[in-house]
């Protein structure tokens, strides 16, 4: 079946969550199928960063967590 996982992090930090989604496709041995990116940016949030988000289509037997 085909399966998604959200990896949600900073637009300011993506190493952090390059390194996140990495380490779960290597550790779960993950067959990617397709990777998707998203920006939010909050012009006027007090963190002045937006969430970026990774969503990674993967092909597996059952979700992996």
């Amino acid at each position: 079946m085909i399966f998604v996982k959200t990896f949600k992090g900073y637009e300011d930090k993506t190493a952090e969550l390059d390194a996140a989604t990495n380490q779960w496709i290597q550790d779960n041995q993950v067959d990617v199928r397709a990777i998707q990116v998203a920006l939010s940016h909050e012009v006027e949030s007090r963190a002045r960063s937006g969430d970026l988000l990774f969503t990674v289509v993967y092909k597996a037997d059952a979700p992996i967590p």
